[in-house]
């Protein structure tokens, strides 16, 4: 509960993160990632990696029925101390994880060309 507490501070004060079952820090390692790539590795890739793992969990949890949110705010120094990371390795987001209270209906989708533009915008 204590570590909890500290990634609810440490984003804050989202208190939703002290309620979850589980709290997933999903984290990159910027060292491998420079490793072949360089500084576009380091500040570009790994993001991309983690950013699409997260979006994996929150895909599989969905799947599980359960909630999920991927929280991004936060201090990333206050969240890397908060789980012993080294020096290396970059706190990017944080997913709480639990059983919903309600079912929210879903959002209204835009529409297609509002998203998706062909050669130009």
């Amino acid at each position: 509960m204590e570590k909890k507490r500290k990634l609810s501070e440490a984003a804050l004060n989202q208190t939703l993160i002290q309620k979850a079952s589980v709290v997933i820090v999903v984290c990159a390692d910027v060292t491998r990632s420079s490793r072949g790539y360089g500084s576009r590795g380091k500040q570009l890739y790994s993001i991309q990696d983690t950013a699409a793992a997260t979006e994996n969990i929150l895909l599989a949890a969905q799947e599980l029925g359960l909630a999920t949110c991927w929280i991004g705010a936060f201090h990333e120094k206050e969240v890397a101390k908060a789980v012993n990371a080294p020096k290396n390795i970059k706190p990017v987001a944080i997913v709480p994880v639990g059983y919903p209270a309600v079912r929210p209906a879903a959002p209204q989708k835009r529409a297609f060309n509002e998203i998706v533009h062909y050669e130009t915008f």
